[in-house]
């Protein structure tokens, strides 16, 4: 029993110098605010280009000197851009609207649908295409000055160019967008189709064709008449 009660007290000795001891603290938790979702950069100036929206125009790649199209000449929705040899279709001709903050909705004259970046995809590789016009920030349209006296196809709502895939020049290379690096491949030129801006003349009454025969006939029967009842007695 005597050898008990040193051993005790040093045992509570021990728990109460434990008990003294301060317990750290754990740090507070710091919360993150999530970032916000990065927006186009900032926009590059617009080139000095005048565009006429009654006129057709063809957009030319700088580096293969060929024409943007749409996959098969196709006019439903989803229809792929890409180039091809120039051959002065419908297909490879486009109108510019012009879309309030200096924008320009491009529309294919084949299908009257605007060139549209997918789904507002903002990633370099989005795939460029015709789509029903709906006044979509994705296609809207900046002509940039490029090089050279080309210009570069600024997407609204990514601040991504107009890009031929891999910088090929071989027909039917598709057309993306990409974020801008000056390549050649992300360069154009925008061609007015001649003649295009002038309006298609009216046919007039009796100048010819035929409601001009048929005005023709009928005034000669007419004649004809008149001079045969003049001829009675």
């Amino acid at each position: 029993m005597r050898n008990l009660v040193p051993t005790l007290v040093m045992v509570l000795t021990v728990a109460l110098a434990a008990s003294c001891v301060p317990k750290e603290e754990k740090p507070a938790e710091t919360k993150t605010e999530p970032a916000a979702p990065a927006g186009p950069p900032p926009e590059p100036a617009r080139a000095a280009l005048a565009i006429k929206p009654e006129a057709a125009y063809t957009i030319v790649g700088a580096a293969s000197g060929k024409c943007l199209q749409l996959v098969g000449a196709g006019d439903g929705d989803t229809a792929r851009t890409e180039i091809a040899t120039c051959n002065g279709s419908k297909a490879q001709q486009f109108k510019f609207q012009s879309v309030p903050g200096n924008y320009w909705a491009i529309v294919n004259v084949l299908s009257s649908k605007c060139v549209d970046v997918s789904a507002f995809d903002q990633a370099d590789d989005a795939r460029v295409q015709q789509y029903q016009c709906n006044g979509g920030a994705n296609q809207h349209w900046i002509v940039a000055d490029a090089t050279g006296g080309n210009y570069r196809l600024v997407a609204r709502h990514s601040g991504k160019v107009m890009d031929v895939a891999g910088g090929a020049t071989a027909d039917n290379t598709l057309v993306s967008q990409f974020t801008w690096k000056s390549g050649p491949n992300q360069q154009f030129k925008v061609v007015m189709v001649p003649g295009s801006d002038v309006p298609a003349p009216v046919a007039k009454a009796g100048a010819g064709g035929a409601e001009g025969k048929d005005a023709k006939l009928a005034k000669g029967k007419k004649a004809k008449a008149a001079a045969s009842a003049a001829a009675k007695p």
